[in-house]
Order: C-alpha cells, then structure tokens, then sequence
C-alpha cells in the first residue's frame, strides 16, 4: 500500500508543481466610456467593472499570459442642453479578456482582445426612461485591449487599460455618409485595483 501511494505521488508531483505556476487576480475598477459613431463626444458614462483572472509565466518572470471573466457595465450619455438632446444607453457585458503581457520591474505592459456577451440593453433617448434600444445591439463584441499594471505593494496592483470594439457593436440610427466610423462601437478607459492571490 506504502509503495502504491509513493509511486501515485511521485507521478503527480510534475502536475502539482505545473499547477502551482499559476497565479489568480480578484480585479475592480471604475469605468468611464463612450459609442463612437452615436454622434456624442466625451467618456461621459461612468460604470464598473469586477471579475477575477488567471495568469501564467511563459518565460521565468519576464513574459505570461492571463485570462480573465469579468463584468463590465457601459455605455453612452449625454445631458440635454442648447445643442445637444438627452441620451443614455446602459449596456451590460459579461466579458473573457485574453491578454499577454511583459515585465519590467513593477511595470506589466499588457495587451490583447477580450470576447464580449451583452447580457442587458437599455436606452434613453428623450429623458423619459429607459427602454429596449432601437435599433438592438448585437450580442457579441470583440475589443482590443491594451493595459499597463503598476505594483503598488506586495500583491496589490494599480491598473489603466484601453478597451476598443473592433467590431461594431450595433448600425448607426441612420445612414451617415462618409462617417469614418462604421457603425457604433464601444469606447472605454478603465481604472483599477488587482489583487493578486499567491
């Protein structure tokens, strides 16, 4: 039976130490955003984003990979005034970024695309209330990412990331010719804290 268990164990020791290489990240932050091509200007939307990651060195503590879920709340807004008329769209992702990433003391530079499913829509035109959007948005986004992590202390971590829809994420309202954006597309900056999970 002794023999039995030292053979088991000495087999899984190679998994457990592969397995050990693998770091966890609970992650928060605050949102600012925008819809390019909705006719608004401005990171006027403010939201959230939590979740958690997993990443790994590929190369001994120089270059790994991550991959996250998170929930990221969105959109677009605007206040009424003399020239413009009152807008908010709220839009409600669950989100599985993949990004690599490269360090450089207490620097990670970051980059790479996250997969996007809009669980929740709604939209503001008039002031009135919040409502199905017309027209919808589509279901699924993809984004490009690129972040920059800062080492705080210990296993905290301060963060900024760029996120861009490299597809749209819904047509425009109506035909805009020689709009150099085709489509609406999702536009946000994201501020954060991570904690990292030995």
């Amino acid at each position: 039976m002794m023999r039995k268990l030292l053979v088991l164990l000495i087999a899984a020791a190679p998994f457990y130490a592969w397995t050990q290489e693998f770091g966890g990240s609970i992650d928060a932050g605050f949102v600012v955003s925008q819809l390019d091509g909705d006719r608004r200007s401005g990171y006027k939307k403010a939201g959230f984003a939590l979740g958690g990651s997993v990443s790994r060195f590929l190369v001994k503590d120089f270059v790994g990979a991550r991959l996250g879920l998170r929930y990221v709340r969105k959109g677009s807004h605007e206040e009424e005034s003399e020239h413009t008329r009152f807008y908010k769209a709220e839009l409600h992702y669950a989100e599985l970024p993949l990004t690599a990433f490269y360090r450089w003391n207490k620097l990670d530079f970051e980059a790479g695309i996250s997969t996007g499913y809009l669980i929740k829509a709604k939209e503001d035109t008039d002031g009135y209330g919040l409502r199905e959007p017309n027209p919808d948005f589509r279901r699924f986004d993809v984004s490009a990412i690129a972040k920059l992590r800062y080492n705080l202390l210990g296993s905290l971590w301060a963060n900024a990331s760029l996120n861009y829809s490299i597809l749209a994420v819904r047509k425009h309202h109506t035909a805009q010719d020689g709009h150099i954006v085709s489509g609406q597309h999702n536009n946000l900056i994201i501020i954060g804290l991570n904690y990292d999970l030995k």
